[in-house]
């Protein structure tokens, strides 16, 4: 299974690559254009806005698949096991929750969206909720597996805590004169 997580988050990151190569070949192409030559392609603002907004929600699965968006985990630290397995279902079932909602408010928006179309380019505005509708049902997907792993009993100890660690070299760094000292 991790193989296989390991090939879409591939994928991904290689359409975000994409993504925002397209970008910035529109977006300067564009502003290239309206200053050499006093005019610029209409489509790139649409395009790019498309683009951008696919790549945030691309950009925050692979945050969930690589544990980097921003917890608290002070008490988290402190408690046993059992308690720190309890937290990751309560939270993981939250969690869960708000992707349903999000999932649920972006297909109606994906529904809307199929009947009203971007003026320039034509694309049906569908394609933006989309980009949260696929966000949400792929976050939902690892928190799903999450929960069952840590329902069977197959989470590791380091996985129960849903933020990865700061290093201590990268603590220093965020320090001002970094003379400040890092404790566990």
């Amino acid at each position: 299974m991790k193989s296989a997580l390991d090939g879409i988050q591939k994928i991904v990151e290689w359409t975000m690559g994409l993504l925002l190569a397209a970008m910035v070949v529109m977006v300067f192409g564009n502003a290239a254009g309206r200053y050499l030559f006093n005019t610029g392609l209409a489509a790139s603002e649409e395009l790019s806005r498309l683009a951008f907004v696919w790549l945030v929600f691309l950009g925050a699965v692979i945050g969930v698949r690589e544990r980097t968006h921003v917890g608290v985990d002070m008490l988290l630290l402190r408690l046993p096991r059992w308690g720190k397995l309890a937290c990751l279902v309560f939270c993981n079932l939250l969690i869960l929750y708000a992707l349903w909602l999000l999932a649920e408010g972006s297909w109606l928006q994906t529904l809307v969206g199929l009947n009203s179309h971007s003026p320039v380019t034509g694309v049906p505005l569908a394609a933006f909720a989309l980009a949260a509708l696929v966000a949400a049902v792929l976050m939902g997907l690892l928190y799903v597996g999450d929960l069952f792993r840590a329902l069977t009993g197959r989470l590791e100890e380091d996985e129960l805590i849903q933020v990865r660690e700061v290093a201590d070299d990268d603590v220093h760094k965020l320090t001002r004169d970094g003379s400040a000292s890092h404790k566990n």
